[in-house]
Parts: structure tokens; C-alpha cells; sequence
């Protein structure tokens, strides 16, 4: 006996497997980082055309990933092309593109609010790390470049926009970061100076100072290695530490030298090599972006520029001292003291040629007097 339909019946069971259909599909055709951020945005061009011909957007669409992609934009690419004397094709056949473009993506999804200053993360390429840099007004940089627009979130990870290309080379930060520089390297994360270092199309020369220096420069302050990175000239100390040219040992020459602070250091080769009173103990480690000379001693822009003043014949005693000292041949009417990074730290009239300095630090500073004439001159002194 044939059965009949209800077409009721019928109708709702079509609708009910049409539903299931639409939210099966839905759960299949997740949105992830290169379909629905990439391959969509007008911008990067370039990137999808490079992901695409390494075959490097399977991974990128893969949905049980986790990823953060750091994506240059098209801007981006032609400044590398421009900087490599090529154009995009050129880019396209570089032998290293698949490690370059992988040297760009973290195995981990890191929003913009999750990243720390001074970050060292390994990507996907193990030819090197990625340097991040969180500044203190919210910037976010890898290695040189700067994150434009953040947190373009797909279901697979997070992209991050980038205004340059990421290289996976050894620059002067990676010569500090694998031989031990720590301290160097922690003012350099603490200056937010990081982009600078990291950028491989820069050519710089950096004496660098080894922990000891560091160390030493702090108990001349009578402070910490905190207290040293919490001064307000870190930066500036840290740029006399760098020249904006490759100068290898042997073109060296005796002489006043430019910086990137704005002042000069004074290279002297008559016993060896010096760089104002350091001692270079090591030269010419090599790096793509430059050259790292190792230095004995903190160099310090403020101190140098207070012994371009003229030293007289004044003295002061005792030398070292604890609370007091007291000025010999001198006809001064009012003083300032200055710490070894130039800041003044006390000053005002001179009475009966005497001084207190029992409230300093323990370390080692300048005194700069002035007569009535307005004659300036500069001597030294050791307060313990």
C-alpha cells in the first residue's frame, strides 16, 4: 500500500537539513589570516603575491594554527626593492624569499597589548629572532619596522601591519645580544633604541661597553645599574656610543670622531686604541648594519663637553675627600659640581673658599668655578 506525504512534513524536514547544512558550512569556513586579512586588503599586494608563489599561504589558512603574521605593506616592498637596487620581481627571486617571509610569522597569537619592551621572540625562520619594541607612548616595533595598524584579527591568529620589510640578518643588536652585552643591551631596550640598531640597511659603527664598565660607571655615581638606566641622558649617552658610519679598526685615525648624540669623541692610536679615556680591547666584530668595537669604559657626552673648558691652575683639597674641600689659588665667587654624566648636582656662592660635600654620593666629579670676571674653569675631585 502506498504511503502518503504530508507535504507539512516534508517541507520542515528539508528546512531542518538545510539549516544543519549552513551550520556545518559555517564551522568549515572559519575566517584565518590570509583568506579573510591578506588576500583581501588592497595594500598587500605584494606580500599575497609572495606568499603565494613559495606556497606559503597553506599555512597561513590553516585554521588549527595559531599564528601572529608581521605584514609589510606594498609600500614596504618597494622600499626594500629601492634599497636592494632591484624592483618586486627581483624580490620574487630572491633565493632566501621562503626565509625571509617566514622570518615575518610567530608560531603564537601576540596581540599589540600582549607585547613587551625588549622582547626577543623566534619566528617561524630559526635564521634568526624578532627584536620587539614597546614604547612608553604605545608604539609597537619589530626590529626597525613600525606596526601601522594592529590586531587585524582573523580565527587563526592576529595580523600586524608593518611599514618595512623584516630581514633575518645579523645587525650590531644581535653582536651584543650573543656575546654577552647584557647590560648594554638592556639600556638599548630600556632607551627604546632597539628600531635604530636592528635596521639593516643602516651603516654604524658602536663602541660598546661591557658590563664591567657599566658597573664601574655606577659605583662612580654611587648609584645601581638601575639608577643608571633610570637617567633621564640614556639615550644621549648611549648614541656617543655610535657613529652613523662603518669604521672598521684600520681606518681609524687619530682625531675627533662625530656621533649620532651630536658631540665628538676623540679617537687617539698612540698606545693602542683609545676612544677618550676606554680602552678598545676588542675590534671589529662584524655585522651586516655596521661594526662593534668593545670598550672598556662608559663613554659620557656631558663629562666631555665640560673638559672643553679651560683647566686653571686652581686645586682643590683633599683629594679624595669626605666632607668638605677647599679651594687653593683661586678667586672664584661661585661654584656648581657636576656628576660624571654632567648633571649638576650642587652649586651657589663661595664662601671663605670652602665647600660641603658631605651630602653627595660617593664617585667622582667636577668642580667648575666662576670668578667675578666671569672666568670659567673645571677640575676634579673624588668625593668617598
Amino acid at each position: 500500500m502506498k504511503k502518503n506525504l504530508n507535504p507539512s512534513k516534508v517541507f520542515s524536514r528539508i528546512s531542518i537539513s538545510f539549516s544543519m547544512f549552513i551550520i556545518s558550512f559555517g564551522m568549515n569556513a572559519q575566517t584565518n589570516v590570509f583568506d579573510n586579512v591578506i588576500a583581501v586588503s588592497p595594500n598587500h599586494t605584494y606580500l599575497e603575491a609572495a606568499l603565494l608563489q613559495q606556497g606559503l599561504d597553506v599555512a597561513l589558512k590553516n585554521n588549527a594554527a595559531t599564528l601572529t603574521v608581521f605584514a609589510p605593506d606594498d609600500n614596504a616592498f618597494l622600499a626594500l626593492a629601492t634599497a636592494l637596487g632591484t624592483n618586486i620581481t627581483g624580490l620574487l627571486a630572491l633565493p632566501n624569499l621562503t626565509d625571509i617571509l617566514t622570518y615575518h610569522v610567530l608560531g603564537t597569537t601576540v596581540p599589540a597589548s600582549a607585547v613587551t619592551n625588549g622582547a626577543i621572540v623566534q619566528p617561524l625562520s630559526t635564521t634568526n629572532t624578532l627584536k620587539l619594541t614597546k614604547t612608553a607612548g604605545g608604539s609597537v616595533y619589530a626590529n626597525q619596522a613600525k606596526v601601522t595598524t594592529a590586531d587585524l584579527t582573523a580565527s587563526n591568529g592576529v595580523v600586524h601591519v608593518l611599514n618595512g620589510v623584516l630581514l633575518p640578518v645579523e645587525t650590531v643588536a644581535d653582536i651584543a645580544i650573543d656575546n654577552g652585552f647584557s647590560t648594554l643591551v638592556t639600556a638599548v631596550v630600556t632607551a627604546e633604541l632597539l628600531p635604530a640598531v636592528t635596521n639593516p640597511f643602516a651603516t654604524l659603527t658602536v663602541f660598546a661597553p661591557t658590563n664591567t664598565a657599566f658597573d664601574n660607571l655606577a659605583i662612580a655615581l654611587g648609584v645601581n645599574l638601575n639608577g643608571i638606566l633610570a637617567l633621564p641622558q640614556l639615550a644621549d649617552i648611549l648614541l656617543y656610543h655610535v657613529l652613523g658610519t662603518e669604521v672598521l679598526s684600520t681606518q681609524l685615525v687619530n682625531g675627533p670622531v662625530a656621533t649620532l648624540n651630536g658631540q665628538n669623541v676623540t679617537i687617539d692610536l698612540t698606545a693602542g686604541v683609545k676612544v677618550n679615556t676606554s680602552n678598545v680591547t676588542l675590534a671589529d666584530l662584524i655585522a651586516t648594519n655596521g661594526v662593534v668595537h668593545v670598550i672598556d669604559a662608559v663613554l659620557l657626552p656631558s663629562l666631555a663637553s665640560i673638559l672643553d673648558n679651560e683647566i686653571s691652575d686652581f686645586t682643590v683639597y683633599p683629594n679624595p675627600t669626605v666632607e668638605t674641600i677647599y679651594l687653593k689659588n683661586s678667586d672664584a665667587t661661585e661654584y656648581a659640581i657636576v656628576n660624571a654624566i654632567g648633571s649638576v648636582v650642587k652649586s651657589g656662592k663661595i664662601v671663605n673658599n670652602e665647600i660641603s660635600v658631605s651630602e653627595l654620593q660617593n664617585g667622582q666629579y667636577f668642580i667648575q668655578i666662576t670668578t667675578n670676571t666671569n672666568v670659567s674653569s673645571t677640575t676634579k675631585f673624588v668625593k668617598q
